[in-house]
């Protein structure tokens, strides 16, 4: 055991470094791996000063370009990673440290598995000190090897660790943050929540203060934005680093505090009982399953709303976006179409459409989460049948689909449409685009339900399966991956709208095969046991 750790502290991060040895092998890979791709394709992007300086003065006129990824601060090389890189990266650190935390504290004090640990030598606040120990860990290594691995294509090494280290503030403050929500509320999933929402607001923030220079000073009220501040590549302010080891040293000795004050499985703020009678909007097996996913449906309509207004304001700029030969190359292999805002517009609703997908397999996931934890045998001791208790999920998860769709199409139109000042074609156009990916979205949620139904334990599939598909989807053009890679993508199939010709049969096609998966996916859950 380390000086001064509680007892049991080593043993509980060597367990959770075990248990999430697959987990955190992805994250680091993702952050670290998507630091080199960005570096790197940013280098053969743009080869030259030159080119980089028209793409940086076609970003500093699109309007929607700050507050997505904030200001960009310089023409070379390395400040175009750190802009292209710095928020979208910090705020992966975040969500990673949130998750780890609260997965190895409320989550497992919610289960009863740690009630179990606490049996043994363990200190009360062990679980919470070794989820934080693993948390600061990762991000740390996650910055530092940042910073190792982007001199490799030449760029600064003050500039690289100052970039990895500034990812990796914003993780350690929310492994903080989410130290607290852990405390505060009796339900993981609760606590996870409040944590992401007030990471949404701090990005907001930064957004305005980016967007706006009269305000510009909310940018040093948002943990986002002080990765942001650090400044790599353009003039490294180290100093900035001091303001998340600040606040990770208010947080830490916050949430240890909170945690001696509260009872074992209990929150600080009581969880609400629910309504004593079911409204009509939630009776019965479909208004169980609204219920139970209706904040993510919600959430990520939203969010796709708010993303598609600013994406769809790209559209004026992108002809000077585009840059050099090789970039308006790339655009067009995506797009499937030689105008560039038609290309544009279509890649746009091919990423919206996979993000759809996303959604029905979040869904379609929890739904099995309410068989292994037991819940569903409740629902089955009255009168709901298995049939309908699995429809009832598809039925939200295709709904929520179409909702994120309906708002990509509807952000992306009004956006476009207003700055083309043809709002009525805009949106019509938008939003044929985008209803035409649900086909695809249905093909592959049909594989996670026929998996749930047939083959419970392999449910989890269902994730590599789509990131199979997204893969080569949005990266195999860029690789010149042959036809028949690419046929392997649901969404491959798909007509790259607008700008080409709309072609029914492959939708057609892949309604009908995600009909025929339902059918027998339900034929399949009828005649097997539940599973705990």
């Amino acid at each position: 055991m380390s000086r001064g750790a509680p007892a049991g502290t080593t043993e509980l991060v060597k367990l959770a470094s075990r248990r999430d040895r697959l987990l955190l092998a992805v994250w680091a890979d993702a952050l670290i791996g998507s630091s080199f791709s960005t570096a790197y394709s940013l280098k053969d992007l743009f080869p030259d000063a030159q080119s980089r300086r028209t793409f940086v003065d076609g970003i500093r006129g699109a309007s929607g370009a700050a507050p997505l990824y904030g200001a960009v601060n310089g023409t070379s090389l390395g400040a175009l990673t750190a802009w292209r890189l710095g928020v979208v990266a910090a705020l992966a650190a975040a969500v990673m440290s949130v998750m780890l935390v609260v997965r190895h504290t409320r989550a497992d004090e919610q289960t009863g598995r740690q009630e179990l640990v606490a049996a043994g030598v363990v200190d009360r606040t062990a679980p919470l000190v070794a989820a934080l120990q693993l948390a600061v860990s990762m991000d740390l290594t996650v910055g530092v090897c940042i910073g190792a691995v982007l001199p490799i294509l030449g760029l600064p090494v003050a500039g690289s660790f100052a970039l990895g280290l500034a990812v990796a503030g914003c993780g350690v403050v929310f492994a903080g943050v989410a130290a607290v929500t852990a405390q505060v509320f009796e339900s993981a999933r609760t606590a996870t929540g409040t944590a992401l929402a007030l990471l949404a607001g701090f990005f907001l923030l930064r957004a305005l203060g980016d967007t706006d220079d009269s305000v510009a000073w909310l940018r040093w009220l948002s943990p986002v934005g002080w990765a942001q501040q650090v400044r790599p590549f353009a003039g490294d302010r180290w100093w900035v680093l001091a303001l998340p080891a600040l606040a990770a040293a208010v947080l830490v000795p916050l949430a240890l505090r909170l945690l001696e004050r509260r009872d074992y499985g209990a929150g600080l703020v009581a969880a609400r009982p629910g309504p004593a009678r079911a409204g009509a909007a939630t009776r019965g097996a479909f208004g169980l399953a609204w219920r139970l996913h209706r904040g993510t449906v919600l959430s990520w309509t939203g969010g796709v709303l708010a993303g598609a207004l600013v994406t769809g304001s790209f559209v004026k700029n992108v002809d000077v976006l585009a840059g050099g030969a090789s970039v308006r190359e790339l655009m067009t292999e995506l797009g499937g179409t030689q105008d560039l805002q038609d290309a544009y517009l279509a890649t746009l609703m091919g990423t919206f459409g996979i993000m759809a997908a996303a959604l029905a397999l979040s869904v379609l996931t929890r739904a099995r989460a309410e068989e292994a934890d037991g819940r569903i045998e409740l629902v089955f001791s009255g009168t709901v049948g298995r049939a309908r208790w699995v429809t009832s999920h598809v039925v939200i998860a295709a709904g929520g689909a179409a909702a994120v769709l309906a708002a990509a199409g509807l952000g992306t139109g009004l956006s476009y449409g207003l700055s083309a000042h043809r709002l009525g074609h805009g949106l019509g156009s938008m939003l044929g685009a985008a209803f035409a990916q649900l086909p695809a979205v249905l093909a592959v949620g049909a594989v996670a339900v026929l998996l749930l139904a047939a083959f419970p334990r392999y449910t989890a599939v269902s994730w590599g399966l789509y990131g199979i598909f997204a893969f080569v989807t949005l990266v195999g053009p860029s690789l010149k991956a042959g036809h028949y890679l690419m046929d392997v993508s649901p969404f491959s199939q798909v007509p790259k709208l607008p700008g080409s010709p709309f072609e029914a049969t492959p939708l057609v096609v892949m309604g009908a095969l995600a009909l025929a998966g339902l059918a027998v996916s339900l034929a399949a859950f009828r005649r097997r046991d539940l599973l705990a």
